[in-house]
């Protein structure tokens, strides 16, 4: 679990509320669970756990473990056990980096070796989506007698402080996480349409997306509408989806796509693109965009929000929806997964 090291990034979200979890869950007090994570977060998943603390030499040297399983978190971790005769599980979340444009093909084939290589050491193999399954099986071969099984992550059950200042003037749309592939670019049209409407972006701006947007929405005139928060803490990300109008995310490319269910658990109508795991995830009660031309884009927002508010049951299917991810689900199968593999 060393992405606990950033715990506002989606892995480090999924370590902690996994663990938590798995700590909680009544069927875990059979085992003996230890946390691989930086030194200063020792302690941070409870007393349920022992911890072992990253050394930045095991990256090369193995991790010195006698476990009987090790879990590794995600595949893109560089940390393994230094015994080949140690029982491996990995939880793989995404194969975004065949999509990205900044890659070169030898660089794609690289890592796609690599993974494959981490792939063939494993006895079992978790996917967060029937999506992210597919795309595995396509581009990569499971070896014979692999476990593998579908695992959804949860949502953390959150009940935010409203803390944040009263919003004067305009309400807001919301997205969460500043990346190309996020497409935001595509939904400015809304805001021309809307002009009653903000959009509020949180996330850090770690490729130089915010100016592409800026740009664009200089030119369609719509730069007063749009804002940016940077990096958000949890309370304040909690009451951005409080107070918002609904979610856009007309994203490209996504493993899973928890602000979907973000939203969705505080009954917001969610905007999505077609692609990947989003459909899986958001169901029929999400409204979607099937091209990303400028007239659909608002028609596909205009005619889902009439419908949301002309349907008065609505908010409460979203919010059963949400809760049909829950991580103490996901503990449960979690565990049922490692007996199967220690069997």
């Amino acid at each position: 679990m060393e992405r606990l090291r950033n715990l506002n990034a989606g892995l480090g979200q999924y370590c902690l509320h996994l663990g938590r979890a798995l700590a909680a869950e009544p069927g875990a007090q059979a085992w003996h669970f230890g946390c691989y994570t930086p030194n200063y977060l020792v302690g941070v998943l409870g007393a349920g756990f022992e911890y072992q603390a990253t050394k930045q030499w095991h990256k090369f040297a193995g991790v010195a473990t006698n476990a009987g399983l090790w879990h590794c978190m995600h595949q893109d971790s560089a940390y393994w056990p230094n015994q080949r005769k140690t029982p491996v599980a990995m939880t793989i979340h995404d194969l975004n980096f065949l999509e990205r444009s900044d890659y070169s093909n030898w660089k794609k084939k690289l890592k796609t070796k690599q993974l494959q290589q981490k792939i063939n050491r494993c006895k079992g193999l978790v996917y967060i989506s029937e999506y992210v399954q597919k795309t595995v099986q396509h581009h990569l071969k499971v070896p014979a007698g692999v476990i593998e099984q579908v695992i959804y992550n949860g949502v953390p059950v959150v009940v935010a402080k409203d803390e944040l200042e009263a919003r004067q003037g305009k309400p807001y749309l919301f997205s969460i996480g500043l990346h190309p592939k996020k497409n935001y670019q595509a939904a400015l049209p809304i805001l021309a349409a809307h002009p009653e409407y903000h959009w509020i972006i949180a996330g850090a701006d770690s490729r130089g997306y915010q100016a592409i947007l800026e740009q664009a929405a200089a030119k369609l005139g719509v730069s007063a509408q749009l804002q940016f928060t940077g990096t958000v803490t949890e309370e304040q990300k909690w009451n951005l989806y409080r107070h918002c109008t609904a979610l856009i995310f007309p994203s490209l490319s996504e493993g899973f796509g928890l602000p979907v269910l973000e939203a969705m658990a505080f009954g917001k109508p969610v905007f999505l693109s077609n692609r990947t795991s989003l459909p899986e995830i958001g169901g029929q009660e999400a409204y979607y965009f099937e091209n990303f031309e400028a007239a659909h884009i608002q028609w596909v927002f205009a005619d889902g929000m009439k419908s949301y508010h002309n349907d008065l049951e609505k908010p409460q299917r979203l919010k059963k929806r949400a809760a049909a991810f829950s991580w103490e689900n996901a503990a449960r199968e979690y565990l049922t997964f490692y007996h199967q593999i220690l069997n």
